[in-house]
């Protein structure tokens, strides 16, 4: 091995270590994302049926 080849091989490892630290936070950045549009979605669902089921829940049944 020469010195060039050592320091190729340095370069390499820092190049691959710039990638990996580039690359888990745009996964983590999406992986949130992605879990707050699924609660944000729960939360608008769950806020449809409160307010459908609100006025419903408070009229007097009828007899047959």
């Amino acid at each position: 091995m020469t010195v060039n080849d050592v320091g190729r091989a340095g370069a390499r490892l820092v190049s691959r270590l710039a990638a990996v630290a580039i690359a888990v936070p745009v996964v983590a950045g999406f992986v949130l994302l992605a879990a707050a549009l699924l609660a944000g979605r729960s939360l608008r669902d769950a806020w449809r049926k409160l307010l459908e089921a609100g006025p419903r829940a408070q009229e007097p049944r009828k007899a047959a």
